[in-house]
């Protein structure tokens, strides 16, 4: 668990024993620790300083991305993906009959958000089929040099 995360459970327990018996209050409260932490993972993943290895430890902002993960510049939405522990990212593609191959061209920054929140440690695993043809990719985050200022590659 990143360090961050123990400290930030400390705090929601005092708080939640030092509040009024309000819920509200409490919800309040828990609602600014969650934003507080989203931002910071946010910062670290910008920094390329996220380091985890089990799934249920991976940034908010990547589990919400997940449920509805954008398509790419050629339209295409996984079919299917899951996060592992590791993090392994697998996304399966199922492909329309005019592309025999899925796109992978400077993957880094194709699945640029996916490999910074997946953290150094994170993998991003490729898998496509269409037209009898399949495929599979695995790109390691540490394989692509993000710049530490932001988006982009070094």
């Amino acid at each position: 668990m990143p360090p961050v995360r123990p400290a930030l459970l400390l705090v929601t327990l005092l708080l939640g024993g030092c509040a009024s018996p309000s819920h509200q209050q409490l919800g309040q409260a828990l609602s600014g620790l969650e934003g507080e932490l989203t931002r910071l993972e946010e910062e670290l993943a910008a920094m390329n300083g996220l380091h985890y290895q089990k799934a249920i430890d991976a940034p908010l902002a990547l589990r919400r991305y997940l449920s509805a993960p954008s398509p790419t510049a050629e339209g295409l939405v996984p079919a299917q993906s899951r996060l592992q522990d590791g993090p392994l990212l697998r996304y399966d593609y199922r492909l329309p009959a005019s592309m025999t191959r899925l796109p992978t061209d400077n993957p880094c920054l194709r699945y640029e958000f996916e490999l910074r929140h997946l953290g150094r440690l994170g993998q991003l695993e490729l898998a496509w089929q269409g037209s009898g043809q399949q495929g599979s990719q695995r790109i390691h985050q540490r394989d692509c040099p993000f710049s530490a200022r932001g988006q982009g590659l070094q």
